[in-house]
């Protein structure tokens, strides 16, 4: 086989290999094709499913890209491994990786280092980064910024992670390598294994069936090694004939079309770097024949522009359609039987002179260079190098094709990638090709961004908004004659013209003053507004803020029209009712300090009328509205109040609660006991208590007392409580034959007794439950007597006393009540008295009671608060 190396020039210095620096910005707008080197098979999964992996690099950093299929978002890890010598086995191949995950590698790969990435499903974000070396016998553990690494993300708490753009200098990877071998994944927690890879990787699929069925299987458990890393040649293109330093990513075309013997093309590559285009063939060739190579180069596919015609720059019946024309040929004689390639040429087309054929090419007009490989069975490999100054620089896209052909005259037998205009068999028809590869490539370009603040969210008289506009170019060439524009809904403020260097960022200030109307007002920055600049990102040139302007003199004018209609309207009402009210309520007996309160009402209205009518003519004067408008709301709000005050006397009058007040001050002056929630001074002894401990936090009873004079029956109660629940506390009383024995008490608590009972005191606790706090006090206190058939209820605050202490911290302390005997019929010979506590609604039974009984042992204590009890045990209490 003869290799052979020629150049039209002599050799310069290799550049290196550089697809370009990358943009973190959340975009995969500046990634070029060739920067796409992986795809995984789609798993279903729908919060763990990756699909494409990009690989770019410069002379600074290695960056790396990663997509999803994700349409939820889970708790995941996302881990990258590096090989930095792929084929040594150097590095880590165990069975526990860095993040403790049954991930592995084989197949002459081993990793050196590891990215791993936690994403938080409910939070929606990336909450922990780590970039870890292995250390031959452990793993360095640094944050990807420690590094001087960063990394940009796009996702929510919906859909999950949808793309990852990350960067890593070189120096964190021990320098720049000649060729390296990724591989990124999805795993779940510690001790996890992946179940999405890129590239895919046969490991994902190694269980047996139903491997597949993710949620059921168990593919999240299993341990993975990876053998099928993507490789990434770093160092430029030897131009040899030896393609080894090309990676399977850069094949852009196979031909599947089964040629000539002597003719039959294999693949076509391409790659490139930031001095150079490079291009490769391969054959299945046979046999060795006189042909012709050619490539047709279209620099601006698309615009038409190029070449199309019938006959190319040599003469081959080979023209081009749709929206392909030819800029560029290049043309490789095979002397079939010198073996070896005699003639190669690079063409520029001219366009059309109306002559011969070759009066539109300019031949050879630049240098290249160019290898190949090949003997008896003809040409194998082919490799050429062009320097982008010989194509017009570097353009953004390129369309490639290869094909072989004949002598002059002839037509193309075989193409890469395949064209239908070809079936390998017609030496003279006449092909228009139309097949091309398309390269997308990757151009510096600017990436300008824009961010909108504001020192304050709402603009007032005398408080203007301070809007801040910061520029940044994130691109890496300059953007010269950038417009930064400011806008109030939509209409122009003022605008800026500013060149931004590479990396450079800018800052303007605009004073927005209240310009003497209220409203939403959306303020919007937008830089390039003409989309004049070219960018790889137009999503992220405008910034908005929403401010409310004028909202307190907006709230001003609502409250002025408020009283002017609504305040005046109210209080021309209310006046004659306070006229009806004071002559009603001076028509009954009050006692001595309602009928003064009167009188102190009377000339509370006099000065609430006054200022009133200060109001009215004050509310009309420009100047003095909000003035008038606050004596209006002083006023209707003042004799709305006046008049509920004065309702509640008039039907405490006609209920005859005064004089009940009355009666229950003077039954106070009997009590022979401070009824204040305070034991100090009671003498006696419990007729209960518990010294077991039982109970729970917030229904804990400690103590009952009982204790009596000629006139009162005193009750006590003394609690353990350490936190306030929601329940209620009752305490009933058999002081005579007969009562209520089964059913639900008097607060349908399923309490029953033994020996009937005839009255229940109760009070309801409004503590927390479950998670609405409560008050933490009684709220509801009655004596209830049984009449034989029913209960009656009465308020205890008209019937007795009683008095408390506790709170939110411990719930009821202490609870003390004093009961005439009038209340209950008389005073007895004895007392039998039982005290509980319940749940906090109808249906709940006890949990607690003094004296203790087995009533309230007989469940757990979660299932006591819902059973039955039948109290069969009372403290009795001789009345002498």
């Amino acid at each position: 086989m003869t290799v052979l190396l020629l150049s039209l020039v002599p050799f310069g210095k290799l550049a290196s290999a550089m697809y370009g620096e990358k943009i973190l910005d959340g975009s995969i707008a500046e990634w070029g094709t060739l920067d796409h080197v992986a795809t995984a098979k789609n798993n279903g999964l729908a919060g763990a499913n990756l699909r494409d992996l990009y690989i770019a690099w410069d002379d600074e950093y290695l960056y790396i890209a990663i997509t999803t299929r994700n349409s939820a978002s889970w708790d995941v890890a996302y881990g990258i491994g590096i090989d930095v010598d792929p084929g040594t086995g150097n590095g880590y191949t165990g069975t526990s990786d860095a993040w403790g995950r049954r991930i592995s590698f084989g197949g002459g790969y081993a990793a050196d280092y590891e990215l791993y990435f936690w994403w938080s499903g409910g939070d929606g974000n990336i909450t922990a980064d780590n970039f870890i070396a292995w250390t031959g016998g452990g793993w360095d553990y640094k944050g990807v910024k420690d590094v001087g690494g960063d990394f940009v993300y796009t996702g929510d708490s919906s859909s999950g992670l949808q793309l990852m753009e990350i960067k890593i200098p070189w120096s964190a990877l021990g320098g720049k390598r000649d060729k390296i071998a990724i591989v990124a994944w999805i795993a779940g927690g510690g001790d996890s294994s992946a179940v999405s890879a890129l590239p895919w990787d046969s490991t994902m699929e190694s269980l047996d069936a139903p491997y597949a069925n993710w949620y059921g299987g168990d593919e999240w458990g299993d341990t993975d090694y990876f053998t099928e890393l993507t490789e990434v040649a770093i160092a430029p293109k030897t131009i040899d004939g030896n393609l080894d330093d090309w990676e399977n990513y850069e094949v852009v075309g196979v031909s599947s079309l089964d040629g000539p013997d002597g003719a039959d093309v294999g693949k076509l590559y391409v790659s490139y770097d930031d001095q150079y285009l490079y291009l490769a063939l391969t054959t299945n060739n046979t046999a060795s024949w006189d042909v012709a190579y050619g490539i047709g180069i279209d620099v601006d596919p698309g615009t038409g522009n190029g070449y199309t015609g019938d006959l190319d720059s040599w003469g081959r019946k080979i023209g081009f359609s749709k929206e392909y024309a030819v800029d560029y040929e290049l043309y490789f004689w095979w002397s079939g039987g010198g073996k070896s390639i005699t003639s190669a040429n690079f063409n520029r087309y001219k366009g059309d002179m109306g002559g011969n054929y070759w009066e539109n090419w300019d031949y050879n007009f630049a240098s290249f260079n160019y290898a190949y490989t090949g003997g008896d069975n003809g040409l194998q490999t082919l490799e050429i190098r062009i320097p982008w100054s010989a194509l017009g620089g570097n353009t953004p896209k390129l369309a490639i094709m290869a094909w072989v052909a004949g002598g002059d005259g002839s037509s193309a037998v075989d193409t890469v990638p395949d064209d239908p205009a070809v079936d390998g068999n017609d030496w003279v028809d006449q092909d228009q090709l139309s097949n091309f590869a398309v390269i997308e490539i990757p151009i510096p370009k600017p990436e300008l961004t824009v961010k909108l603040t504001s020192n304050v969210l709402d603009v007032e008289p005398r408080k203007p908004a301070n809007l801040t506009i910061d520029v940044r170019n994130l691109g890496t060439v300059e953007a010269k004659n950038v417009t930064v524009a400011l806008y109030d809904n939509d209409k122009l403020l003022t605008s800026w013209i500013v060149n931004l260097s590479a990396g450079g960022n800018a800052s303007f200030w605009y004073v927005y003053e209240y310009p003497g109307m209220w409203g939403t007002h959306v303020f919007k920055a937008v830089v390039d507004p003409d989309n004049t600049i070219e960018e790889f990102n137009e999503d992220n040139n405008v910034d908005t803020v929403t401010l409310d302007v004028g909202r307190l003199p907006k709230l001003q004018n609502t409250f002025v029209m408020h009283n002017m209609f609504y305040g005046t309207r109210h209080f021309e009402k209310d006046y004659p009712r306070y006229n009806e009210l004071d002559q009603q309520l001076r028509n009954m007996p009050l006692p001595e300090d309602a009928k003064e309160r009167l009188d102190e009402i009377q000339n509370e209205v006099l000065d609430l009328v006054k200022l009133y009518n200060e109001g009215k003519d004050m509310i009309t004067q420009p100047n003095y509205a909000f003035m008038g408008a606050m004596k209006i709301y002083r006023a209707y709000t003042g004799l709305k109040r006046i008049i509920g005050e004065m309702e509640e006397m008039l039907r405490k009058a006609q209920e005859g609660e005064y004089e009940h007040e009355k009666y229950m001050e003077e039954l106070a002056k009997n009590l022979t006991k401070n009824i204040d929630g305070n034991l100090d001074d009671w003498s006696v002894e419990p007729v209960a208590v518990d010294d077991t401990g039982f109970g729970q936090d917030g229904a804990n009873l400690k103590a009952l007392y009982v204790d009596y004079d000629n006139q009162f029956l005193y009750i006590a109660l003394t609690t353990e409580n350490k936190a306030s629940w929601r329940v209620a506390y009752g305490i009933a009383l058999d002081y005579k034959d007969g009562g209520y024995t089964t059913g639900t008490d008097a607060w349908g608590r399923k309490v029953s007794f033994t020996d009937g009972v005839d009255a229940q005191l109760y009070f309801f606790w409004n503590g927390e439950f479950f998670g609405d706090k409560g008050t933490s006090n009684i709220t509801s206190a009655q004596l209830v007597l049984w009449n034989g058939t029913a209960w009656k209820y009465e308020d205890l605050k008209w019937v007795g006393f009683y008095a408390y202490t506790g709170g939110a911290e411990n719930g009821l302390q202490t609870l003390e009540i004093a009961i005439p005997w009038t209340a209950i019929g008389g005073e007895p010979e004895k007392l039998r008295i039982v005290a509980y506590v319940t749940g906090q609604g109808s249906g709940d039974s006890a949990v607690d009671v003094l004296p203790l009984q087995e009533a309230v042992k007989d469940n757990a204590p979660g299932d006591e608060w819902g059973d039955a009890d039948t109290f069969s045990e009372f403290a009795v209490v001789t009345i002498e």
